[in-house]
């Protein structure tokens, strides 16, 4: 069993196949759970707290050991530089101890980032049962769900200064990848090579598809600030309705 974790070669599914749409529907459905229902995430804080904590340390364990498992623990691919990466380990530490400075950041990585990677599985080529299927949907679950979650509980309210700081500092990120994309021959934020989906398939080449990249994570930021406003206000509306 323990062979076949690590080293089967099968197939992933295809995009947005039935398996595909399931998982998605299942992970969206957990995390706009919380959206809908925020008295569930209040009443059982604790044990989602733990569970998500528990998920991304495995998910951690089963990544890195795939790479040790096939001496591919390198800078070029192993180092925790991909912005869901990145991310994953931001929800870690804030379900340890809430920070709202650095949740600016990943409040809008943590969803973008995950929903984007859900739609588009890069597990290299490699379905279940391999560790990579397994930690990939495990850890992008984790990061969307963990960070809707963390929103909820701490009645996170994202504004205009805080989307404008995460332009800054999504803007500093890309910057510093590409030169350690340079630096490395590494494909961090897939800054060199776009990532495996067929919605890029047209694209640019490097490095012309940068700025799309770019231009198009932070509209989908916008996007993200806009549509929560447009949920707290209509929760905001019903509440009042039902008191008058």
């Amino acid at each position: 069993m323990i062979h076949s974790m690590y080293y089967s070669e099968a197939p992933t599914f295809a995009i947005l196949s039935i398996e595909h749409l399931s998982l998605l529907l299942l992970i969206f459905l957990l995390a706009g759970l919380f959206v809908i229902r925020p008295q569930i995430a209040f009443r059982y804080e604790k044990t989602i707290r733990v569970s998500l904590i528990v998920t991304i340390i495995i998910q951690q364990f089963l990544l890195y050991s795939w790479y040790i498992a096939h001496n591919a623990f390198g800078p070029v691919d192993a180092l925790p530089l991909y912005p869901c990466r990145i991310n994953t380990l931001f929800v870690l530490f804030l379900l340890f101890k809430w920070n709202t400075k650095l949740f600016h950041f990943t409040f809008y990585w943590g969803i973008i980032g995950a929903f984007l990677a859900l739609l588009s599985p890069d597990t290299n080529g490699l379905g279940f049962p391999n560790v990579m299927f397994i930690q990939f949907f495990l850890g992008h679950a984790a990061l969307l769900i963990g960070t809707v979650f963390l929103a909820v509980i701490h009645d996170y309210k994202p504004n205009q200064a805080h989307l404008f700081k995460t332009y800054q500092y999504s803007a500093i990120y890309f910057l510093s990848i590409l030169f350690i994309n340079e630096w490395l021959g590494s494909n961090y934020a897939y800054l060199r090579t776009a990532p495996p989906t067929p919605f890029l398939s047209n694209i640019p080449a490097y490095p012309y598809h940068v700025p799309i990249l770019v231009i198009m994570m932070f509209s989908l930021f916008f996007l993200v600030n806009l549509l929560y406003k447009v949920v707290q206000k209509t929760k905001m509306m019903n509440k009042l309705f039902r008191e008058i």
